[in-house]
């Protein structure tokens, strides 16, 4: 609510629209989404986060992927270091069918986050498609090994909670 009021006060202002643009992508509302990230690249067309996130719903969406290669790739000409774009872009270039052209952008992604298991898994289905199956083999295990890892954290956290609840603070 309080992005929605500061885009009506400053709708020309630049972060705003991305702002509240953000909070909608975040809820997986992706066609407000992007009207906001395309009325901040109105204001600032070189927020190159934006516009990956643009590609990003169009992935989310299972749309043109095409399409979506084209906006992430503007948001990498701006912000050549978006890794989070390297993976999406890898991505997009997989459903085309571009499995050479998706390895490097998913191997520069996992370079620079080793402990993303979304990234590992898509090489693994990369490996796969261009028959290296020794590579895929070994990325479908460093996957499944970060998964077990993030259950097994997330397992610990919901102990705490009701180890909590069970144990108020005494006052």
């Amino acid at each position: 609510i309080e992005y929605k009021k500061a885009v009506e006060m400053a709708p020309q202002r630049p972060g705003t629209h991305y702002k509240l643009g953000s909070t909608y992508w975040s809820l997986s509302m992706w066609d407000a989404a992007t009207q906001q990230f395309e009325a901040e690249l109105a204001n600032d067309p070189n927020n190159c986060t934006a516009q990956w996130k643009i590609g990003n719903i169009l992935l989310e969406q299972h749309l043109d992927p095409q399409l979506a290669v084209t906006d992430i790739d503007k948001a990498l000409a701006i912000c050549p270091t978006l890794m989070p774009a390297r993976g999406d872009r890898g991505r997009a270039l997989m459903r085309l069918d571009r499995n050479e052209e998706a390895v490097k952008d998913l191997q520069a992604a996992e370079t620079a986050d080793p402990s993303d298991p979304s990234i590992h898994f898509l090489l693994a289905q990369a490996y796969r498609a261009l028959g290296r199956a020794q590579d895929a083999k070994a990325e479908m295990q460093v996957f499944t090994k970060l998964e077990e890892s993030a259950r097994a954290a997330t397992a610990q956290r919901a102990q705490q909670v009701l180890q909590n609840k069970e144990n108020p603070p005494q006052e």
